[in-house]
């Protein structure tokens, strides 16, 4: 990473800790910040909206522009980041501790002080895994709850397909009984045919339609109203479909919507996780520059006792 003051490469100092052998200011993860002062986005104070702000090292090195937020805590402004830590400039980390003079080893004492113990750490690991467990739980209940969901829209999708077929038999009652009733009246001529005349094939109409010549007007209207009848049938038979589709597709919506949420969630648990292993992977490298120096002023001084 690179200091955002001045542009140097950040050397890591400790576990967590990089600084700028140039304008010496500081950059301190979150995981450090809430191991020494209980508070991952410590210090605490009023955020100063209209100063300009430096941009976050890390989110640089991510390849984003990230400014980060300037604030007031106890007359002194530092720059944070919401995601992966605080900068301080030179002697800042000491006047807000109160030890102006060292105030790196005042940090690397206070978190040697609180450090967890295997105790601690066994609680800590109970604790998470019953998070987890009731995050499961949780996410298990939404489960059946979008399945309960999805079953009653399935259930109100028939009972509007059966209704609006009800709806569409009603309406060719009136066109079934209208046949004989305009016999009995003597509005037709009489023919062969005993069956209501909706029920006569195709050419057995067409014969009689021809031997009559022309159609008769309540004909004309019986005729027309079956075909609105049918009409609404289809129609209707045709929206309780798309009802039933739509509470399928909410239904669906809804599970995305619920696994995406989850997604993100397991997303910034991850780069939390990611930041715990920058933080110890920096640990580690400066820990193997300390025993490297330490082997070569071993092997320098066996060099000189061998001279």
């Amino acid at each position: 990473m690179l200091c955002p003051r001045c542009g140097e490469l950040l050397d890591p100092t400790y576990e967590g800790v990089s600084s700028c052998l140039r304008c010496e200011g500081l950059w301190i993860s979150p995981a450090t910040l809430d191991a020494g002062f209980g508070d991952p986005r410590w210090p605490a104070g009023q955020a100063l909206w209209w100063r300009h702000a430096i941009e976050c090292p890390e989110c640089a090195f991510e390849g984003t522009a990230t400014v980060m937020t300037a604030r007031r805590s106890s007359d002194v402004i530092v720059d944070q980041c919401p995601e992966h830590g605080v900068w301080l400039d030179r002697g800042e980390l000491g006047r807000l501790m109160g030890a102006p003079a060292e105030e790196l080893e005042a940090l690397r004492a206070r978190l040697a002080v609180i450090a967890p113990n295997l105790e601690q750490l066994v609680a800590r690991r109970e604790r998470w895994r019953t998070d987890i467990e009731i995050r499961r739980k949780a996410a298990l209940e939404r489960r059946h709850e979008l399945d309960d969901e999805q079953r009653r829209r399935a259930k109100l999708g028939e009972s509007e397909q059966l209704r609006f077929a009800a709806t569409a038999q009603a309406a060719t009652a009136p066109t079934q009984i209208l046949p004989a009733t305009r016999r009995a009246a003597g509005s037709d001529p009489p023919f062969a045919s005993a069956g209501p005349v909706e029920d006569e094939p195709a050419p057995r109409i067409a014969a009689r339609r021809q031997r009559l010549g022309t159609l008769a007007p309540a004909e004309i209207s019986a005729e027309a109203a079956q075909q609105v009848a049918r009409r609404m049938a289809e129609l209707g038979s045709q929206r309780a479909q798309t009802s039933a589709d739509v509470g399928i597709l909410q239904g669906r919506l809804v599970a995305l919507e619920d696994h995406i949420r989850r997604l993100e969630a397991q997303l910034d648990e991850t780069r939390r996780y990611a930041v715990s292993v920058r933080t110890e992977l920096d640990g580690s490298r400066t820990r193997l520059r300390t025993l490297d120096e330490q082997l070569e002023g071993a092997g320098d001084a066996v060099a000189t006792t061998s001279g």
